[in-house]
Formats: structure tokens, sequence, C-alpha cells
């Protein structure tokens, strides 16, 4: 079986397109395979293509190509793959791509559900019978129908809302639901049928069989499932062998708060009888009682995957924006150490990415769900840092009106990281120290020992080594945190990165500001690979949103940026000649525009077809002044 796509957002929703064992285009041009009317989408923006075309070595036991990967066809505004810009990526079964404002998922197989899962159209689809609704009761019957058969029925009753109010698991509340309701209504086989996507005509069904005590095939007859669902009414047909039906069937609507979310399926077999009215009454009113609760479970296993998806999407390495060697090696360096509790120094310039590393060692290790505590030593005067690290009790010193935790303590299980541990005054280094090799620690102004149970990360972008020699940083603090080493590369060592890491940092802030984003412009591209980064990618970042909140197109232009970028090309930017003839063009432009214009910069911009604002800019950028008129 070969895989597919499933379009789960944009203008082809609900789609499914299965790949070939040649490559699919994906642009807006009709030309391509997976052809997308989307202004953000490129003209030929990205292929799905098995690994290795045409040579593929990877297939499965018919010949069939089994790995894909999805190649970015230099587009303007990237490809995604669970929200990460790529260039080149293989693809795993559940990855989400994105690319414009349509998102798909590469499927390679049908997941399989903890209980079994059948779609309507596996039913049972014979003509369906003569069919008598009952409306559902508006009270409870007279007294004549019997105090003893009441009893019965409200014990029942109470016994549901018991169990609904101590399960919170939908398959057992499922069964347990239809244990109770076989205590009164004489039916062999029962099931509740949910409908997940009605759509699709997918159901979810949980059966339970009264003589074998355990779960069954139940035939469902789809028509009165179906008409149970949209009337909202309970639907009843009784036994007729003269007319071929062999069992009476009973079946109701569980109608919830939002929706109606399916409906119980009851049967039963001559000689019984057919369901009588007090059956249907109690019925009524226990659907009516569980349906609430599986819809408030339903609602909760949900957004209880949602997170975990979600968490398994943040919680890897690969969140690492980049693909140049220096990254890989990072990520390869984080899914070894990740697994073990050893100390890990960070090494890198300001604004590398430190605490990034940080963040993705403790996101792809066993304590990911336990605390993330991050402290910046150079942030804090040294006078605060120890109660900040260790916490206080009352009265400890003056204003310390009640105990507080300290950020050792606040880290319990999880990870401690320590920013700039190299700014850390030499008193704090013996007292962490102290910490790390007792593993347990005092608050300020108490007696007792507190555990220390979390993993420690530290980062610096000071030389320790030398710190050493200069008696500024202690040396068997340094021992203690130098288990395992990691040195960040600057950003200008893995320059091939920054239109990946553009990309990521303009759909951030064009998303977080509201505003469209169609791609970045080849001259901004090209200024953005020539500047030398002293600032890394927290300037790369800085810059990118700088050129989102002032730019005036769908387009991030070299205009839009800071203007040091402009200002401080590289020297050894290819095409250099090129882009200061434009610049020069351009200056000559607006300065006769607004020579003509007699220095209205309104008039100016109508002239050259461009907005006032963006005018200004220009002018600012290019550090000109018109003549007065």
């Amino acid at each position: 079986m070969k895989p597919w796509l499933l379009a789960i957002s944009g203008s082809l929703t609900g789609t499914v397109r299965e790949l070939s064992d040649s490559p699919i285009s994906v642009g807006r041009l009709e030309v391509n395979q997976l052809c997308l009317a989307d202004p953000a989408v490129s003209r030929k923006h990205c292929a799905i293509q098995p690994v290795e075309w045409p040579n593929s070595l990877s297939q499965n036991s018919q010949g069939q190509n089994s790995q894909y990967e999805l190649v970015d066809l230099d587009s303007r505004c990237g490809t995604f793959v669970n929200g990460m810009p790529v260039l080149r990526r293989s693809l795993d079964h559940g990855d989400t791509i994105r690319i414009g404002s349509a998102s798909f998922l590469y499927l390679t197989h049908e997941d399989e559900p903890a209980t079994p899962k059948r779609r309507a159209t596996d039913f049972s689809s014979s003509p369906s019978p003569e069919t008598k609704k009952v409306a559902p009761p508006a009270g409870l019957p007279q007294l004549g129908v019997g105090v003893g058969r009441m009893a019965r029925d409200l014990t029942a009753l109470f016994g549901i809302s018991s169990v609904i109010n101590s399960i919170r698991d939908a398959q057992l509340l499922q069964r347990e639901l239809l244990q109770l309701i076989f205590e009164v209504v004489p039916a062999d086989e029962g099931a509740v049928v949910l409908l997940t996507d009605f759509e699709e005509e997918s159901l979810e069904i949980c059966s339970w069989n009264r003589l074998t005590g355990a779960t069954s095939n139940l035939e469902i007859k789809k028509d009165i499932v179906h008409r149970a669902f949209w009337e909202r009414t309970a639907v009843q047909t009784d036994a007729n062998p003269d007319e071929g039906e062999t069992q009476s069937i009973l079946c109701l609507p569980l109608v919830a708060i939002e929706r109606t979310i399916g409906v119980l399926y009851l049967t039963s077999l001559p000689p019984a009888p057919p369901f009588a009215e007090d059956h249907l009454y109690f019925l009524d009113s226990a659907s009516r009682i569980a349906a609430v609760t599986l819809e408030n479970i339903l609602a909760l296993d949900s957004l209880r995957s949602e997170n975990s998806k979600l968490k398994r999407q943040l919680n890897t390495a690969t969140n690492l924006v980049g693909e140049s060697r220096q990254i890989r090696q990072v990520s390869d360096f984080i899914s070894r150490v990740a697994q073990s509790d050893s100390t890990v120094l960070i090494r890198g310039e300001s604004g590398t990415g430190k605490e990034v590393i940080a963040r993705s060692i403790h996101q792809s290790s066993p304590r990911s769900e336990l605390p993330f505590i991050a402290i910046n030593c150079a942030a804090i005067p040294e006078t605060l840092l120890e109660s900040e690290l260790f916490g206080h009790e009352k009265g400890a010193y003056t204003g310390a009106l009640g105990m507080r935790k300290g950020k050792l303590e606040s880290a319990e299980d999880g990870t401690l990281f320590l920013d700039e541990i190299g700014e850390l005054a030499p008193p704090m280094q013996a007292k962490l120290l102290r910490v790390l090799q007792q593993r347990e620690f005092e608050r300020v102004g108490g007696t007792h020992a507190v555990p220390f149970k979390a993993r420690v990360l530290a980062a610096t972008n000071k030389d320790l080594e030398l710190a050493i020699k200069s008696k500024e940083f202690r040396q068997d603090l340094y021992y203690r945190l130098n288990v395992v080493s990691v040195s960040v590369p600057p950003l200008r060592e893995h320059s091939e990165d920054i239109p990946l890491l553009a990309l990521y940092f303009a759909s951030k802030y064009a998303q977080k500001n509201k505003r469209p984003f169609k791609g970045i412009s080849s001259e901004a591209r090209s200024l953005l690979l020539g500047y030398s980064w002293p600032g890394n990618v927290r300037e790369l970042e800085n810059a990118i949103e700088h050129a989102i909140v002032l730019g005036l197109t769908e387009e991030i232009l070299a205009e839009d940026l800071p203007t040091i970028i402009l200002e401080q090309q590289s020297a050894k930017l290819a095409g250099a000649k090129y882009h200061d003839v434009l610049n020069e063009s351009k200056k000559e432009m607006i300065l006769n525009a607004l020579q003509d214009a007699k220095g209205s910069y309104p008039e100016a911009a109508r002239t050259l077809g461009i907005h006032p604002k963006y005018l200004h800019r220009l002018a600012r950028n290019f550090n000109l002044k018109s003549d007065p008129p």
C-alpha cells in the first residue's frame, strides 16, 4: 500500500491524494500534479518523491517505494514539516506538511485503534425493514404498571449515575452502561455506536453479548442508526420471521449538550417478546444521563490526544531549525545526551541559541514532563542571587515575611538551566559547587537540608579556561560542570541555514502580527546571506521581526531590513556590483521624482507608483534629502 496525503486545511480540505513511484510536484501552476490556488504558494513550490529517486533502494516486498521525501524547490514562502521550514526532509507517518495556507497529513498506514473501528459501509446494507418510530415519553408511566418495576428501573438509573461519576475511560463506561441496561431490558445483544466522523460514516462500536458476557460481532443496520441519529427519536422494529426479520431492534439516540454523539442499539431474538414501552421509557432516561458524560469524556480524550501530539512535536531535538552539517552534529549530540542525567556545559557566543539547546535536551529527556527552570546568573544582583537560587525561610532577613522556595527547589526532579554561569560571583561558585557535590542545600536562614534532584545544564559565552587562569572561575566547579560539553557554532559558520531561519522567523512574526507573508525577495535574501551577524541568531530574529513589523508589502524587501544590514554589505557578496548599480538607480529615481514634485512626498510617490510611507523609508535608508522648492 502506497503512502497518501490527507488535506486537513486549505482549499483541498478532506481530499486524499495517493503517492506514486514518480515525483509529485506541488505548486500554483496547473501543470503541477497537485495544484494549490494560493498566492502564498510558488509556481513550482516543492516536490514529494521516493527517496533516492530515480534509483530508489527503499522499497517494500512488492517493489513499491516505502520511503518518501519532501524537497523544497526554492519557494518564496518556504515548505514546513511539523512547523519547521525544510529544504529536504524524509517523511514519517503522521508528519504535517504546510504549503502556503494548506496543510496535509502524510500517512503510510491506517492507525490501529484500541477498539475495533468499522465504517458504516461495512455493515449490513440489506433493505431496511418497516420501522415504528416511538417518540420519547413525556414522563413516568402510571402506577398501574407496577411499583416493583418502577423500583427496578430507578435502582438501575441510580447505578448508571454512580458508574458515570466514577469512570473516566470511555470504553469502560460504555461496557458498564450496557451491562446495567441488560439488567432491565431483555436484550440478547447491544452496542453503543459512536459516530466519530459522520461525513466519512466512521463509527466506533462497543458491543456486548448477554450469553457470552463479552464483545460480539453485532450486525448493525445503518439505515436504523442514521434515522435515529438524524431525527433524534427512538426507532423500533419487531421480529417478523414471515417477512425475513429475525430479530427485534430498539435504537435510541445519545443526545448530549452540544450534539448527538451516537446511538444505543439493542437486539433480541425470538421467542423473546418484542421490546415493551416501559423498556423505551427506561432507555430514554438512561441514554440522556450517559450521553452528557460520554460527550465530556470524549472531548477530554480529544484534548489529551491533541496535547500529546503537540508535546511530541515540541519535545524533539529536530526542532532546531537548520540542515547544515553543524546543526546536524548538535542535533545528534542532543539525542545522545538527552537520555542520561549527566551535567552538560553549553558553550558559544551570545545569541547562538544556547538556551534553545538546553530546552531541547530537557524536552527530549525522560524529564520532559517535569519543570524546566532557567536562571540568568548575570541578570540578578549578587545580593539577591543566593535567595533566588536557594530560597529563604521566614524572617531570614528584613522583608522575608514568609518561606519562599528558590529555583533549585522549584526545579524538583526536572532540569535546572544556569545561563551565563561564567558571570557567577566567587562566593556563589563555592555554594553551587557544594550543591553539585552533596546534592542538597539549605534555604537562606534555614537549618534543614533540602534534597536537590534536578539535572543541571549550564551555558556560558566566556572562555572558562582563561577565567580559571585569572582566578575568576573555580577550577573544581568547572570540572563539575564540564562533564559533557558542546559548542554551539556562530551563525557565520553555518550561513547556509540563514534562509531557513529567516523563513521560520518571518512566518512566526507574520502570524503574530496578523499580516500576510508571501516570502523574502532575492535581493533581501542576498543581503541576509552577505551580512556577518555578530549577534548571531538573536540578531537575525530581531532583523526579521523589524522587517515584518515595518514592511508595507506581503514580501520582505531589502529596504525593510535594518539600516545596519544595508550599510554594512559584505564585500564578498556575489553580485555586489549589481546591487550597487541598482541602489544608485533607485536613488536617482527618487531624487528626480522629488525634484519634479517640488519636494512633495505624496506627489512623488504617486509618480513612482509606490506608497508614500515606503518612499519615506527609502529616502531614510539611502540618506536622501530633497531640495526645498
